[in-house]
């Protein structure tokens, strides 16, 4: 490889790593629902959630303490997730279709919902 043909993969090299982060600083697109809008069943609070979702009262809180508090085993997902809720947020409750449950694909839980659309959810049951 002769020297100037060295130079000027050397340069290209360099240049490389400023090329890759500048396409990555620009703007990014809104990303996509996390469920569909149609899957929204009824508004509810967190205190009618945790209500709700009472966790585990068997036996098992002996070794699992944490798993008795709302969400049981889920517990500190649903402490993160209600953390991502902003002021003006809504949570909803939620369902897919019929049909999914029928092909075992179903799924049920909270949605936190802003500005009229499902931010983040927490699948509470799935068949």
């Amino acid at each position: 490889m002769r020297r100037r043909d060295f130079i000027a993969l050397a340069s290209v090299a360099a240049a490389w790593p400023c090329t890759v982060q500048a396409q990555q600083s620009e703007p990014q697109t809104v990303e996509r629902p996390a469920i569909p809008k149609a899957w929204l069943k009824e508004k509810t609070t967190v205190a009618e959630a945790e209500a709700a979702h009472p966790g585990i009262s068997d036996d098992r809180i002996e070794r699992f303490p944490d798993a008795a508090k709302p969400f049981g085993f889920q517990n500190r997902r649903w402490e993160e997730f209600k953390a991502l809720a902003l002021p003006g947020d809504e949570f909803w409750t939620f369902s897919s279709p019929p049909d999914s449950w029928e092909h075992l694909a179903g799924r049920a839980g909270i949605a936190i919902v802003r500005d009229g659309v499902p931010f983040k959810v927490i699948t509470t049951i799935m068949n």
